[in-house]
């Protein structure tokens, strides 16, 4: 009877042979012939990656590389410092999506699009001297650059930039543009042309604002994320002050695209309440233009009847109404005043108008 001879591994080929497994599960022959634009030159708190070639999201460390078409992501705590092959350095900040959408480089040219999808993000664009087209593009906004540091929030559809050194091109979803200077500060919000840009005055609400930006996109520098939670409120409070002013200024068009920016920004209904009514008072006083002012005022009484501005939008709605004839329409507002105002400020006119469209 013939014996079977088996074959015997040592121990050493067994061990080496899980080795080479458990280097191979962690580190995938592709990931070796990967391109490389950058890379990730500093990480904090809580950091993704999402390669172009990949459908989930992996943690993002120091030293990892970067192609076109990566993507990166932050959580609520969370910065990345990443470094591109042409010198520019690109700081995104908590809360945040960016991809590197377009990256072409050579001697005479480079051209470059980074999407910011949300977030807070710091560009400080290399310089170059042949021929340079960058692009940081958020879903309402693009700011063309060639070599620059600024800095872009965006939120819901609303955009902030502000200048740090030479001039940005800012443009909604259209070609008109504004120069974005060094100390300086534009905004948009729904693709919308930018505003004209306005002075950063030390000690004033942007002041602080672009600070806090500063540090939020800074691996490096301490942050109060309770008090970086509250820059949205604090932009859109500086935009409604300054609606007023351009409303005062009559340069009603520009106030009503301040206003917007206002309620784009932020989530709290204070906020978003005055800025609605603040609409409505421009369309009606200074625009004639009831039936938009009536949609603003609509706005606050439907979405936000426990916000302070409550009370005169719904006193506002129904004098609109009784306006344009609709007697129905503002005999419920002004009942509806009566029952939730019965000590308002405008009770006594309320009274006298019930009076007048139930007997009419």
């Amino acid at each position: 009877m013939e014996t079977k001879r088996v074959a015997f591994r040592p121990a050493r080929t067994r061990r080496s042979l899980f080795f080479l497994f458990f280097f191979l599960t962690l580190f995938p022959l592709h990931s070796a012939a990967r391109s490389s634009v950058g890379s990730i030159e500093a990480a904090g708190g809580t950091t993704y990656l999402r390669p172009k070639d990949s459908a989930k999201w992996a943690v993002a460390s120091k030293g990892l590389s970067l192609d076109v078409g990566d993507r990166v992501k932050t959580g609520s705590d969370g910065r990345l410092s990443i470094s591109l092959e042409d010198g520019t350095r690109l700081n995104v900040g908590n809360d945040s999506e960016l991809e590197i959408t377009v990256f072409l480089l050579d001697k005479e040219k480079r051209s470059a699009v980074y999407t910011l999808s949300t977030g807070k993000l710091r560009a400080v664009v290399g310089r170059f001297v042949g021929s340079s087209d960058i692009k940081v593009k958020t879903p309402t906004g693009v700011a063309g650059v060639k070599g620059t540091d600024f800095i872009v929030m965006n939120r819901n559809e609303a955009n902030v930039l502000f200048g740090k050194e030479d001039n940005v091109a800012v443009s909604g979803t259209d070609t008109t543009s504004v120069v974005l200077a060094p100390g300086k500060m534009t905004e948009n919000t729904r693709g919308n042309e930018p505003i004209e840009p306005v002075d950063v005055e030390p000690g004033s609400a942007l002041e602080q604002a672009r600070g806090e930006l500063e540090a939020i996109t800074d691996v490096n520098a301490p942050v109060q994320w309770e008090e970086a939670g509250s820059l949205p409120l604090i932009l859109a409070r500086w935009n409604i002050n300054y609606g007023h002013y351009l409303a005062d200024s009559k340069r009603y068009t520009d106030a009503l695209n301040v206003f917007q920016i206002a309620i784009d920004l932020s989530e709290a209904a204070p906020v978003r309440a005055e800025a609605h009514l603040e609409r409505g008072t421009v369309f009606s006083r200074n625009l004639s233009e009831p039936g938009k002012a009536l949609q603003e005022y609509m706005a606050v009484v439907d979405k936000y009847p426990l916000a302070p501005f409550f009370e005169n939008a719904l006193f506002s709605a129904g004098m609109i109404e009784m306006d344009l004839g609709e007697k129905d329409g503002a005999l419920m507002l002004f009942k509806r005043y009566r029952q939730e105002f019965p000590e308002g400020m405008h009770r006594e006119t309320i009274e006298m108008l019930i009076n007048v469209l139930e007997t009419d």
